[in-house]
C-alpha cells in the first residue's frame, strides 16, 4: 500500500513538474583531485560514459526543455575547470529560471575559483549562489584523502578568499562539506574546529562515504564518528555559532532540513529506517557529461540520453522507461545516503516534517543567543 501510494505521487509530480526541479549537472569529467572516497572514479567512468561529451550547445537545448528549475548543482569532476562555467551557469540561470545554483569545489586553484564565482555573481545578481569547499582533514590528512600534495593549504586559502566574496555580495554564501571516510573518521572534532574557525557563519556539511570509492576501505566508516560530527554541530547550532546556510531566504530551513537529514542518515545505516517514499525520478535527477540520465547518483540504471531525444529532457522525463524505473524505486524501497536525494525525498515524506520544524525551532533559539558576523582569520 505504501509503495503504491508514493509511487502514485512520485508519478503524479514528475508529469505536472515535467521535469526535475532539483537537478544534478556533471559539466567536467575530470578533477584536480584522486580522491580516495570518490565513486566517480576511473572504473565508473570507464563502464558508463559511452556518449560524446555534451557541448555548450547541447545544455542550451536541454534548458529550453526545463521547467521551472528550483536547484541546480554544477559539479564533476570539477566544475570550475571549465573555460566557460561563468556562461553556462549564466545561460541555465536565464533559460530555465532557476532559483538557486551551487558548485561544490575541491578548492585547489583559488584565483580561478574566486574570478570565476565573482563573474557569475555580477552576471547573476538576484539569484542565491553558494560555493560548497571540501575539506577532509586538517593538514596532511586531507591532503591523504584527497591524494595531492598541497591541498590542504589551498583549500583553506579557497575558502578565506571566498568569503571575502561574502562580505561583498549578499546573495552569495560559503560551505564547507567534508566526505568522512576510514581515512579521516579520527579526525572529526580537528576537522569540525577547523571549520569553526575558518567558516564561523556558514555551514559544515557532513557528507558519508557511499558507492564504490576508488579506494575500497575508504567506505569502512563507523557510525559512532558520523554521529561525533553531527553532536558538533548540533552543540555549536544551539549555542549560537555557525548558524548554518545563508544568502537567501528559505536559509535558515536548509540548515533544519540537513539536521534532520543527518539523523535519517544514522537511522539508514544503523538499519532503522525502512526503504521507500524515495523522490528520485521525480523531484531530481542526474544528467552526466555524455546526456545519459539517472534518477540518482546510487542508481545505474538510466532513464535514457538526452543526445536520443535532442536534447529535450522534459521528453525523456515523461518516457515509459522512466516512468518504469519511477516505479521500481518505490516497488523495491529504494534507500541509501545520497544526501541530495534524501533532501527532496523529505518533501513526500510526511514523517521528517515535525523533524525539520523542531530543527527549525532550535536553529532560532541559537541564533537569538549567538553573535552575528564573527569575521574569519586567515588560514595561517
Amino acid at each position: 500500500m505504501k509503495s503504491a501510494i508514493y509511487t502514485a505521487v512520485n508519478e503524479g509530480l514528475a508529469r505536472a513538474l515535467r521535469t526535475p526541479p532539483y537537478l544534478i549537472l556533471f559539466v567536467s569529467d575530470t578533477c584536480w583531485m584522486h580522491c580516495a572516497h570518490c565513486w566517480f572514479n576511473e572504473e565508473w567512468k570507464k563502464e558508463h560514459l559511452e556518449r560524446r561529451a555534451l557541448g555548450f550547445d547541447d545544455y542550451e537545448r536541454m534548458a529550453r526543455s526545463l521547467g521551472r528549475v528550483a536547484f541546480l548543482s554544477l559539479t564533476g569532476g570539477e566544475a570550475f575547470q571549465r573555460p566557460d562555467i561563468v556562461e553556462l551557469a549564466t545561460m541555465f540561470r536565464r533559460t530555465a529560471r532557476v532559483s538557486r545554483y551551487q558548485i561544490p569545489t575541491s578548492g585547489y586553484l583559488t584565483d580561478r575559483i574566486v574570478e570565476r564565482t565573482e563573474a557569475m555573481l555580477q552576471k547573476n545578481p538576484d539569484t542565491p549562489f553558494r560555493v560548497d569547499v571540501s575539506l577532509d582533514g586538517v593538514g596532511e590528512i586531507h591532503n591523504l584523502q584527497r591524494r595531492v600534495r598541497d591541498g590542504y593549504s589551498r583549500a583553506c586559502a579557497t575558502i578565506t578568499a571566498l568569503r571575502g566574496l561574502k562580505a561583498r555580495y549578499a546573495h552569495f554564501d560559503v560551505g564547507v562539506i567534508t566526505t568522512i571516510s576510514n581515512v579521516n573518521q579520527h579526525q572529526v572534532d580537528e576537522i569540525g574546529a577547523e571549520v569553526e574557525r575558518l567558516n564561523p557563519d556558514g555551514e559544515w556539511m557532513i557528507n558519508i562515504t557511499r558507492g564504490e570509492p576508488r579506494d575500497p576501505q575508504a567506505i569502512d566508516v563507523h557510525p559512532n564518528m558520523y554521529r561525533r560530527a553531527d553532536a558538533l554541530i548540533r552543540e555549536r547550532t544551539e549555542a549560537g555559532r555557525m548558524p548554518g546556510h545563508g544568502g537567501h531566504q528559505t536559509a535558515k530551513w536548509l540548515t533544519a532540513k540537513n539536521v534532520a537529514r543527518r539523523q535519517l542518515i544514522l537511522d539508514i545505516v544503523e538499519g532503522r529506517r525502512e526503504g521507500g517514499g524515495c523522490s528520485a525520478g521525480a523531484l531530481a535527477g542526474v544528467v552526466y557529461s555524455d546526456g545519459e540520465v539517472h534518477a540518482c547518483e546510487m542508481l545505474d540504471d538510466p532513464l535514457g540520453n538526452v543526445q536520443d531525444f535532442d536534447g529535450d529532457l522534459a521528453a525523456l522525463w515523461r518516457s515509459p522507461r522512466a516512468k518504469a524505473l519511477r516505479a521500481k524505486i518505490q516497488r523495491t524501497k529504494c534507500q541509501c545516503t545520497q544526501e541530495c536525494f534524501l533532501s527532496t525525498s523529505m518533501l513526500i515524506q510526511p514523517d521528517t516534517w515535525p523533524k525539520m520544524v523542531r530543527a527549525r525551532l532550535e536553529l532560532a533559539q541559537g541564533t537569538r543567543r549567538g553573535r552575528p558576523g564573527v569575521p574569519s582569520p586567515s588560514p595561517g
